[in-house]
């Protein structure tokens, strides 16, 4: 698992490389105990989410690739899709 700092990081530049997030929306992260609470606060309602990231194979990812799935994330949300971050990559 990330520390925090490493996740806010990741968070951030996953905002950056997805290019979705305008200049209003609020993209974070924090570990609490064993999980992740990843949130997005977009210009409305419908664009905002908070998601609580606890599988275990999604939690040992590295920071790359965390990074690719959160961009894949933030993408999702802002076609107001869902993605459930808990969906293990690849069905393992």
């Amino acid at each position: 698992m990330l520390t925090s700092d490493e996740l806010s990081q990741t968070v951030k530049q996953a905002q950056r490389d997805a290019a979705v997030c305008t200049r209003f929306c609020v993209v974070g992260g924090e570990c609490r105990g064993s999980t992740y609470v990843l949130h997005h606060n977009g210009l409305g309602s419908s664009d905002t989410s908070e998601q609580r990231v606890y599988a275990k194979a999604i939690l040992k990812l590295s920071e790359p690739l965390l990074h690719r799935w959160l961009v894949a994330w933030l993408v999702m949300t802002h076609n107001r899709q869902h993605f459930d971050l808990n969906t293990v990559p690849g069905g393992a």
